[in-house]
C-alpha cells in the first residue's frame, strides 16, 4: 500500500465509508502500521482508535499490537491534554466574564463539545478567543493576572498587525490566543463581525456558559481557516470537522445562509474548494443542487487537483533532508510556505513590482518584527532582528538555488509544488479570474 492508498484508507474509516471486501482482503499487517502512521501525522490517531472499535469489515490482525499500542496512547494523550486545556479555558471565561468583557470560543473548544462528543477525539493545541478588538488589552492583562506570562515586551501594541495578539503561555505549557478577527488583516476575506456577535449562541463549558458561532459562521470560519493553511500543510481535523458540521442533525446547516454569507464576505471560491475536498475525502457533502450554485465560474478541476495533492503528498518530509541533511530538519510546513510566498513575488508583474515586493519581505515594519522576536519596536535591538531575517532568507534562498542547481529532484518537485499551491490560494481568495502559469 503506498502513501495515496493508506490516506484513502484513512479517510474511508474515519468516514465510516464501507470498505469492499476484495479491498479488506489485500490488507496486511504492514498496511496496518503505514494506516496508523498516517492517522499519527495527521493528528486523528484517538479518533482512528475510537473508530476502529465501532466498526466492523476491518481484519482483526490488520493492526499490530505496537501500532494499536500508539493509537491508545494517543487517544489518552488527547484526553489528558483536553482535560488540562478545558479546565484552564473554564477558569480564563470566567474571569473575563467577572470582568463583563464578551468573548466566544472558537474552533476546538466549540467543535469538541458539539461534535464529537467526546473531547479526546478532536485534538486542541491551544485555547482561542474572539474578544471585541477594544477589550483585547484588558483581556491580556487579565492572564497576566492568571499566571500567563507574555513573551512579547509590545503586545500591547501588535493588535493592527495580526489577527490575534501574541500566545500568552503558562508554565503548564498552556497556551492561549486572544483574537480580535478570524482573519488576518491583509486577507481579501472580510468578516461581518458584528454579525458573528449577534448570531451567537450559548454552550455549556465546565458548568459555565459560554458563547460559540452559529453552526453556518462554524462552518464557514472551519473552511476559510483551512483554506489560509492549505499550502503551509492541512491535517485531516478540518474535514473531519467540517463532515461533524454536514452531517449534524441537531443544528442542520442552512446552505442558502452559507452560500449568501460566503459570497458577502468573499470567501465564496474557498468554500467551494473546501466542499469539493471534503466530499472526495470524507463522502460529505451538501446536495448536488446547492453544490454546484457555490461554483465559481472561474472554477478549473485543477485547483482541486493541486489541493489535494497538496493535502496528501508528504514529500515535504523528503525536502526538509534534502535541504537542511538527517541531522537539521526543521518542520517541513513552514518551508513549503516560504517557497510560496516567494513565487507570489516572482508572480508581480515588472521588475520595479518585483523589487519593491521583494524588499516588503525582506524588510517588513517594526510593527511585525516584534510580533516575531521577542524585542520591543523602540529598542535598537530591532535592527539585529532585521539581520537575522535577512540573514536566514539568504541562506534559505541559497540552499534552494543550490539543489536547483545540482538538479535535486525532491527540491525541485517541492518548488514547483509550492508555486501550484500558491496559484491556488491566489485564486481561493481573490475577487476575479487568478492569471496561471505553466509549471
Amino acid at each position: 500500500m503506498d502513501q495515496r492508498e493508506a490516506g484513502r484508507l484513512l479517510c474511508d474509516i474515519l468516514s465510516g465509508r464501507i470498505i469492499p471486501e476484495a479491498g479488506r482482503t489485500v490488507l496486511s499487517s504492514a498496511d496496518g502500521e503505514s494506516l496508523v502512521d498516517w492517522a499519527l501525522r495527521f493528528k486523528v490517531g484517538g479518533l482512528l482508535h475510537r473508530k476502529l472499535k465501532s466498526i466492523g469489515g476491518i481484519p482483526t490482525g490488520l493492526i499490530p499490537p505496537g501500532a494499536g499500542n500508539k493509537l491508545r496512547e494517543a487517544y489518552r494523550n488527547t484526553a489528558t491534554a483536553n482535560t488540562s486545556l478545558f479546565g484552564e479555558a473554564a477558569k480564563v471565561l470566567k474571569s473575563l466574564a467577572d470582568h463583563r468583557l464578551p468573548v466566544m470560543a472558537l474552533k476546538g473548544l466549540s467543535l469538541a463539545k458539539m461534535i464529537y462528543g467526546d473531547t479526546a477525539l478532536r485534538p486542541m493545541s491551544d485555547i482561542d478567543l474572539l474578544l471585541n478588538e477594544k477589550d483585547l488589552v484588558g483581556a491580556g492583562r487579565i492572564l497576566l493576572a492568571l499566571g500567563y506570562r507574555q513573551y512579547f515586551p509590545d503586545w500591547e501594541r501588535l493588535t493592527k498587525i495580526y489577527h490575534h495578539l501574541p500566545p500568552f503561555k503558562k508554565d503548564n505549557g498552556t497556551m492561549i490566543e486572544l483574537h480580535w478577527n478570524i482573519v488576518p488583516p491583509d486577507t481579501p476575506i472580510k468578516i461581518d463581525l458584528a454579525g458573528l456577535w449577534e448570531r451567537s449562541r450559548l454552550i455549556e463549558i465546565d458548568h459555565l456558559a459560554v458563547r460559540i458561532f452559529s453552526p453556518e459562521d462554524l462552518f464557514l470560519h472551519v473552511c476559510i481557516h483551512a483554506g489560509l493553511q492549505l499550502q503551509y500543510g492541512l491535517d485531516l481535523i478540518p474535514f473531519c470537522d467540517l463532515t461533524g458540521l454536514i452531517k449534524s442533525s441537531e443544528d442542520p446547516i442552512d446552505w442558502p445562509v452559507v452560500l449568501e454569507r460566503a459570497a458577502r464576505w468573499g470567501g465564496r471560491k474557498c468554500v467551494y474548494l473546501m466542499l469539493l475536498l471534503v466530499r472526495e475525502l470524507m463522502g460529505a457533502a451538501p446536495p448536488d443542487p446547492i453544490l454546484s450554485e457555490f461554483k465559481p465560474e472561474d472554477y478549473q478541476a485543477v485547483f482541486f487537483d493541486e489541493a489535494l495533492e497538496q493535502l496528501l503528498d508528504i514529500s515535504q518530509e523528503v525536502f526538509s533532508t534534502a535541504l537542511y541533511g538527517p541531522e537539521v530538519s526543521p518542520p517541513a510546513r513552514p518551508i513549503a510556505a516560504t517557497i510560496g510566498r516567494l513565487s507570489r513575488i516572482h508572480n508581480v508583474r515588472g521588475f520595479q513590482g518585483r523589487i519593491r515586493a521583494l524588499f516588503r519581505k525582506a524588510f517588513p515594519p517594526r510593527e511585525t518584527l516584534a510580533s516575531k522576536y521577542p524585542v520591543s519596536i523602540s529598542s535598537p535591538k530591532i535592527y539585529l532582528c532585521y539581520l537575522d531575517r535577512l540573514g536566514h532568507l539568504m541562506v534559505f534562498t541559497l540552499r534552494v538555488l543550490l539543489r536547483i542547481c545540482r538538479r535535486d529532484p525532491s527540491v525541485i518537485q517541492e518548488v514547483r509544488q509550492a508555486r501550484r499551491a500558491s496559484e491556488v490560494s491566489e485564486w481561493m481568495f481573490s475577487p476575479g479570474p487568478v492569471r496561471r502559469q505553466a509549471p
